[in-house]
């Protein structure tokens, strides 16, 4: 490449490159040295493009929690009734068999006389709240539970009859909990209104990375017609 100089531009170069640039870069004169360095106009429509492929990467990855999120909502914000359904449509009965492991082996005791189905329904009873393994291993069995409701009955924002039973599979510590009730559908405000923030959130994130994606590919086109050399200054910018 050629060196630089000092040297103004001529007036047509002027408005022909602030024509081809965006209203925030454009100046009422030029120099040759505005195009070297790292300072150049070339280097900072540069680093623009790369600032704005990270925010595009970012809010791309920022869209996809939100899509996972609205495909979670309907089933975290089914409101669930252990009492016969009201002032809803019973749709049909779901239940679900899982086994989980909660702890280390026991000797069998510990399941004797229902005390610990009890503290189990309960889940928070304090013999077993102090340890998250059990009260998670409920809580995931539940999610899968609302899960399948959701997937065999679409209409599904209401469960009723909401039941839990305990046995422990030998004396290993692992524990087959079931769990059943009555897929619903009725009024869910909670859950209508947490789908619609989401949505909303979603619809402004695409909005907002066209817009990028746009301004991307103006400044692709910008950055293609900015001279490099002496030479090119003349063969773009006449």
């Amino acid at each position: 490449m050629g060196l630089f100089s000092n040297k103004k531009l001529s007036r047509n170069q002027i408005t022909t490159l602030n024509k081809i640039l965006p209203e925030h870069l454009q100046k009422p004169d030029w120099t040759e040295s505005d195009f070297k360095g790292t300072n150049s106009i070339y280097k900072r429509i540069e680093l623009k493009i790369e600032g704005l492929v990270s925010s595009v990467t970012a809010d791309n990855k920022k869209l996809k929690k939100l899509n996972e999120d609205l495909n979670e909502i309907p089933i975290k914000n089914i409101k669930v009734f252990n009492i016969e359904p009201f002032d809803a449509e019973p749709l049909g009965m779901v239940d679900i068999g899982i086994i989980k492991r909660f702890g280390s082996t026991t000797t069998g005791d510990r399941f004797a006389n229902g005390a610990v189905g009890y503290a189990l329904e309960a889940v928070f009873d304090d013999a077993w709240a102090k340890n998250n393994a059990q009260e998670n291993a409920v809580n995931e069995v539940k999610y899968k539970l609302l899960e399948k409701a959701k997937h065999f009955h679409l209409d599904c924002n209401l469960f009723f009859k909401y039941e839990i039973d305990f046995r422990e599979i030998g004396s290993s510590g692992n524990v087959f909990i079931y769990m059943r009730g009555t897929a619903a559908k009725g009024k869910n405000v909670t859950m209508d209104a947490a789908l619609q923030k989401t949505k909303t959130e979603v619809a402004q994130f695409e909005k907002n990375i066209e817009k990028k994606k746009n301004e991307l590919k103006s400044l692709g086109e910008v950055k293609s017609k900015i001279p490099q050399s002496p030479k090119q200054i003349e063969e773009y910018l006449g």
